[in-house]
């Protein structure tokens, strides 16, 4: 009895060492699980975070290239582009977007990447959400939006979204809008609705009428760029009760 008393400690020891690497084998794997890979145009259905593994090349000419039906969605192009077949005809009304999320849907992210050749670049329809880090490049087309969101729009790039005759904005949101670069948007270059905080952003060189940043009030408006717009409406508030702080608009 009390050899094997002796023993048993030995047993346990050995069968922890034995387990140990299973273990970490298992712990390895979880760790290793990643978002889901997109290598296609589609609808995504399940809240998770996805990424882009190549560039996406949408060629019907009207609807989404990705299209997102469920909550709490995050997509990373991770660097990639998503391009769109054009508009060889501006006044057919045919629309196309990129990435797209109805009104029912809350918490989207989309980042990190390039989108060119659509008549909307994003439109999150829902509630909290984020698009960041993205190079929107628009065409010709009845009414044409580099961004749309309510959330927070930060660090984007958006060029040429020009659109028929009153058609044509960069980015169009409410929440926090930072950190942006519109140039040579028709109708305007930032459009915001009421409430928002709008900081650090450069809009110049929109046209037609070339509306720089456009806000309605009260929101807080501060640090911001906007020159060389049409018709010098550089910086447009709308409504009272505006924090119109240390703005750049001529």
């Amino acid at each position: 009895m009390k050899r094997s008393a002796a023993l048993f400690p030995i047993a346990l020891a050995l069968g922890a060492i034995t387990l140990a690497p299973w273990a970490s084998t298992q712990a390895q794997d979880s760790r290793e699980e990643g978002p889901i890979e997109i290598e296609k145009c589609q609808t995504i259905s399940q809240p998770g975070s996805y990424k882009l593994v190549k560039n996406l090349t949408f060629t019907s000419s009207s609807g989404t290239c990705l299209t997102i039906t469920a909550n709490f969605v995050t997509i990373d192009l991770a660097g990639f582009t998503i391009s769109g077949p054009g508009n060889p005809n501006p006044f057919s009304g045919n629309t196309t977007t990129a990435v797209a999320a109805g009104n029912d849907t809350a918490g989207i992210a989309v980042r990190n990447g390039s989108i060119s050749g659509f008549i909307v670049g994003v439109d999150l329809g829902g509630d909290g959400s984020i698009v960041e880090g993205l190079r929107v490049i628009g065409v010709d087309g009845p009414r044409n939006f580099g961004i749309i969101a309510t959330g927070i729009v930060k660090g984007n790039t958006v060029v040429g979204i020009i659109g028929l005759p009153g058609g044509g904005i960069g980015i169009s949101a409410v929440g926090i809008i930072t950190g942006n670069f519109v140039t040579g948007n028709r109708f305007g270059g930032i459009e915001v609705g009421q409430g928002s905080t709008v900081i650090g952003n450069t809009s110049t060189d929109n046209f037609d009428p070339g509306i720089g940043i456009e806000v309605s009030c009260p929101s807080n408006v501060t640090d911001n760029t906007a020159v060389n717009n049409g018709r010098s409406l550089n910086l447009l508030l709308n409504g009272n009760g505006c924090n119109n702080t240390n703005n750049v608009a001529p």
